[in-house]
């Protein structure tokens, strides 16, 4: 294909994206793009490695500064690209988790809600800039898309969706049913409805599931509470405390799958969330002409599906609701916890006040961490 993907963002998450697109033979140019100059040794290193496996991807890099709003227009115009992935956030979802234990486990029983800004702030500006460029171009956005996107979509600016996380549980999912009932795993389809908190309440959070083996509905055989005691084990894994930055790989592959499929047009059935707005996560089926279009099995419907993400979200998230504005209300719990321990008040945050918010969360961050010799 002659078209061109840009990446914005090579952090912990973009240079896992950037590796897997490198590695597809029908991309016609890779825009690899971030504010650090820095960015471009991992850029190189990519191209170096991608040629080791016989591999030799268009891949340019681009410094972006996105608080730049003009300045972002202007490359947008002048790459055109067909697609653009946001991987952008001033502080990632994992740096509260290299705290002690205590201290990860109250964040993220608040959820990741209050940490909002974090995400909100660059995307903004990003999807601010791609409707000033006039361009036409569909946006993947990695950063929190759950509330992010449908925060947007209250503005106009909504990305076309996100991916990962509870995409991810779908394939722990799948091996099981694969192996309790003898089956491949490409012979299972799950239709799971969920939101990131989730993830933040270890599964105990509300989500529907539908599963079918080739055409067979055997959703009656695995019950939510069965579902839990599958994947809560891998929760729990991945939402403790660390030493070090956790793997990105399996995350990466989901956005990675997203990206391909509006890119190539191929209305492929994939997992996102955020997708056209919603809250929370859905099955899609992803192209470049229609966007994300939910896919709702017998037996459920989208309001049920709204219904159980936004449920999700509060439990799970600390998100009590989203305003008819943009604005976000985090639920009593959050906002307790978030002033115990870094002395953060947020009751609602408004778009506008996203940046300062991010600024001085980031701050309150920076000082709990020097207090355990952690650096952001």
């Amino acid at each position: 294909m002659s078209g061109k993907i840009m990446l914005i963002g090579i952090g912990e998450l973009g240079y896992h994206i950037l590796q897997d697109l490198a590695r597809e033979p029908n991309i016609g140019k890779i825009i690899a793009a971030d504010y650090s100059p820095n960015a471009e040794h991992k850029v190189n290193h990519v191209i170096y490695t991608a040629a080791l496996r016989g591999l030799y991807p268009n891949i340019e890099f681009r410094r972006i500064d996105l608080n730049d709003i003009k300045g972002t227009v202007e490359i947008l115009r002048e790459e055109k690209p067909n697609v653009i992935c946001n991987a952008t956030v001033i502080l990632s979802w994992w740096f509260f988790h290299l705290f002690p234990e205590d201290i990860v486990m109250k964040l993220n029983d608040a959820g990741l809600g209050p940490q909002l800004p974090f995400h909100l702030t660059l995307t903004y500006k990003l999807m601010k800039a791609v409707k000033q460029s006039g361009i036409e171009t569909r946006v993947i956005n990695c950063s929190y898309s759950d509330v992010v996107n449908p925060v947007l979509a209250k503005v106009g600016l909504a990305p076309v969706c996100g991916g990962g996380n509870v995409d991810t549980y779908v394939q722990v999912i799948k091996r099981f049913v694969s192996k309790e009932l003898g089956v491949p795993m490409r012979s299972i389809t799950i239709y799971m409805y969920g939101h990131h908190g989730l993830l933040s309440s270890f599964f105990n959070a509300p989500f529907l599931a539908k599963i079918y083996v080739y055409d067979k509905d055997v959703t009656n055989q695995y019950p939510p509470d069965k579902i839990r005691k599958i994947v809560q084990p891998f929760a729990k894994a991945d939402m403790g405390a660390w030493a070090t930055v956790p793997p990105q790989e399996d995350i990466s592959a989901s956005f990675t799958r997203n990206i391909l499929a509006v890119y190539g047009n191929t209305y492929e059935f994939c997992y996102a969330h955020g997708p056209a707005g919603l809250p929370g996560g859905y099955p899609v089926r992803l192209s470049y002409e229609r966007g994300a279009e939910i896919l709702l099995p017998e037996g459920v419907t989208l309001e049920e599906a709204i219904k159980v993400n936004e449920e999700s979200g509060r439990i799970g998230d600390g998100i009590e609701k989203i305003k008819d504005d943009g604005t976000v209300v985090f639920t009593e719990k959050a906002v307790k916890v978030y002033r115990e321990i870094l002395g953060y008040e947020c009751k609602e945050l408004k778009i506008e006040e996203s940046e300062e918010r991010a600024k001085e969360l980031k701050t309150l961050f920076k000082k709990l961490g020097e207090k355990y010799g952690i650096k952001t």
